[in-house]
């Protein structure tokens, strides 16, 4: 690379395993080539992706939950309380075990 790495550009070198070796303080980054650079945002947008589609169902229903109680004659702020709590509660079994692999 020519130039000095963008802040982005230096998160993906990060990503891909570079990091400055160098004395604390020290400002010079690793070489990144552009096709590590070029490959680790390959694989960030895939994952943002992948982590999008199992996203998207979770929403929706909690967004149907929502609704239906609000169909059902429940005041807005109890039916998006619950459809929260819900949310949540979906979010964090879908994520939660993404901590430990």
């Amino acid at each position: 690379m020519t130039a000095r790495p963008s802040r982005f550009d230096q998160l993906l070198g990060h990503l891909a395993g570079h990091t400055n070796d160098g004395p604390a303080g020290e400002d010079k980054p690793k070489e990144i080539t552009r096709e590590e650079i070029e490959r680790t945002r390959n694989q960030l947008t895939s994952n943002l992706l992948a982590f999008s589609e199992l996203m998207t169902p979770i929403f929706d229903h909690a967004d149907g939950i929502r609704a239906d109680l609000e169909r059902r004659e429940w005041s807005r702020q109890a039916a998006e309380q619950v459809a929260l709590v819900w949310l949540i509660t979906s979010v964090q079994n879908a994520v939660g075990g993404w901590g430990r692999q």
